[in-house]
């Protein structure tokens, strides 16, 4: 009984393993079969998914990044090939497949040499030879080199690893291209006529059918015409699967390197935030400066209307009976209606009664003996009078008279 319980709950607990490894095939034979019909976008899509499911089978991985990097080769994206082959190969390598593992290294090799990287491509091929020198890698290998030899247009190169008796079609057709970049035409149409009725990859098809347009002297003006109109239809179908497989293969990209996607997304934040940032602060600036000119505006308002107050002071044939100078709380009545609130100010500023006074007579513009006759005191001490002043607003006697305007309208 016991034994029973652990092996439901050990089944338990394998059960949703099971089933994503079983989501991860059901997607590879989804994207497998949905290629075979032509949809290259929902095919990528589906091996994408097959990709995001958690398995152990890394061999399934291995077929699945095999079957997009494909993808990206017929597209011509040579560097995604080379990095989805890569991803291809670790997974190989984990689940100990060391032929797969070779392929796939001998696919990178591949996808350098078309990028006319022939010394990295030929270094991948060594190390795929060294993990598995078997059959039927071998043949493999061979196409490699000789693509790696035709991409460096090192034509003669090409021919020696053509030269086999047992030689693929995809070397045959670098044979005849071979040929055809040497101006050997004959070779190349030869070998360009018996490739044809038997190739079936529409991308190959354009390179024979190009060689037999431009290099077979010999055909006949209707023939020339037959296959000339086929080309166009075999380009008119490349054409359409390049423009389904950019599709796929910018939904790989996305996936593989979602980083540069938020790197993206956070770069036009930033943009957007720096210019919402700039216009905030010339807004605020130009708040500044409207406030600002107010300000200033007012300030200048105060300074005339506290000028004229002094004129008329000063023209008045007896400030004294005009400010009620012998009465202090009428006096600072009189000094906060004409001189905003000065009197006041000072008050808070704990001026005596003494200084406030000084500080009025400053301010009105009164000279030092007349100031001496309104404070009832000899005209050699009001110098040191309104030094001792000036010192409790923090300015010297000389600044005391603009320190008190600035205080006023202020």
């Amino acid at each position: 009984m016991k034994a029973s319980c652990k092996i439901i709950v050990l089944l338990l607990f394998l059960a949703p393993l099971y089933g994503r490894a079983a989501d991860a095939r059901s997607y590879y034979e989804e994207g497998k079969a949905l290629r075979e019909k032509g949809k290259q976008v929902a095919a990528m899509r589906a091996f994408i998914r097959a990709t995001h499911c958690e398995t152990d089978n890394e061999s399934l991985l291995g077929r699945v990044y095999s079957n997009m990097a494909n993808m990206c080769r017929q597209a011509d994206d040579h560097q995604t090939a080379f990095e989805v082959y890569q991803l291809s190969a670790q997974h190989f390598a984990k689940s100990y497949d060391s032929l797969a593992y070779a392929y796939a290294l001998n696919n990178m090799a591949w996808e350098q040499a078309a990028m006319g990287h022939e010394q990295h491509a030929l270094s991948l091929v060594d190390s795929a030879v060294t993990c598995y020198p078997y059959l039927p890698l071998t043949e493999k290998v061979i196409e490699t080199k000789a693509a790696a030899c035709f991409f460096a247009q090192e034509y003669d190169s090409v021919l020696y690893y053509t030269a086999s008796s047992h030689d693929s079609d995809y070397l045959l057709m670098l044979r005849a291209q071979a040929f055809s970049f040497l101006q050997m035409d004959d070779s190349a149409t030869f070998y360009a006529k018996q490739l044809l009725p038997r190739m079936t990859n529409p991308f190959y098809l354009d390179d024979l059918y190009y060689i037999l347009t431009h290099n077979d002297l010999s055909a006949q003006k209707d023939t020339l015409l037959k296959w000339s109109s086929e080309r166009a239809d075999v380009q008119k179908l490349i054409k359409e699967r390049h423009g389904q497989l950019a599709l796929s293969i910018h939904l790989l990209q996305q996936d593989l390197h979602p980083q540069k996607q938020n790197l993206s997304i956070w770069f036009i934040l930033l943009i957007v935030s720096g210019l919402v940032l700039l216009i905030w602060l010339i807004y605020v600036a130009y708040q500044q400066y409207l406030l600002h000119a107010e300000k200033a505006k007012f300030e200048q308002a105060r300074i005339q209307e506290l000028n004229a107050n002094k004129q008329l002071l000063l023209e008045s044939e007896d400030i004294r009976q005009e400010l009620a100078w012998n009465d202090f709380e009428a006096l600072c009545r009189e000094i906060n209606k004409r001189f905003f609130n000065l009197a006041t100010k000072l008050q808070d500023m704990d001026m005596n009664e003494q200084d406030i006074r000084m500080c009025i007579l400053v301010l009105i513009g009164l000279s030092h003996k007349e100031t001496a006759e309104m404070l009832n005191c000899s005209p050699k001490s009001i110098g040191k009078l309104k030094d001792l002043t000036a010192h409790k607003l923090g300015v010297s006697g000389g600044q005391l008279q603009d320190k008190l305007l600035k205080k006023a309208i202020l």
